[in-house]
C-alpha cells in the first residue's frame, strides 16, 4: 500500500466497458513523511476522494481485489480517505487540522 493526495481529476468521455462509470483522480505519491515524492499515477476512487484528501492506495494486482475493481483494468485503486498519520506518539497529519 502506498500513501497519497488526490490532485486532480480524469475525465474521460470513452473508456472500456470495465471501467465505465468507475471515477478516475490523479494522486500525487507521499512519502513516510507525508512530503510528496514529485511521482503521480491515475487511479480508481472507490471511496468518493475529493481534491486534496490524503488518501491509501493499493497497486498492482491488489488494486483489482475490491468490490468495484474486481474485473476493471487497474494498476492502482483508491481504498481509503485518511483521517490521521501518527509515528509513535508524533502525530504526522490529521485530516481536522
Amino acid at each position: 500500500m502506498k500513501i497519497g493526495k488526490v490532485i486532480g481529476k480524469v475525465v474521460s468521455t470513452r473508456k472500456e466497458g470495465n471501467v465505465d462509470g468507475l471515477p478516475i483522480l490523479v494522486v500525487s505519491y507521499l512519502d513516510e513523511t507525508l512530503a510528496d515524492t514529485g511521482k503521480s499515477a491515475a487511479c480508481i476512487d472507490t471511496v468518493n476522494a475529493g481534491d486534496g484528501d490524503v488518501v491509501l492506495l493499493c497497486a498492482s494486482s491488489s488494486a483489482r481485489m475490491t468490490s468495484k475493481t474486481t474485473h476493471a483494468a487497474t494498476d492502482n485503486t483508491i481504498v481509503g480517505i485518511i483521517d490521521s498519520v501518527s509515528a509513535g506518539s508524533k502525530f504526522i497529519y490529521s485530516k481536522n487540522k
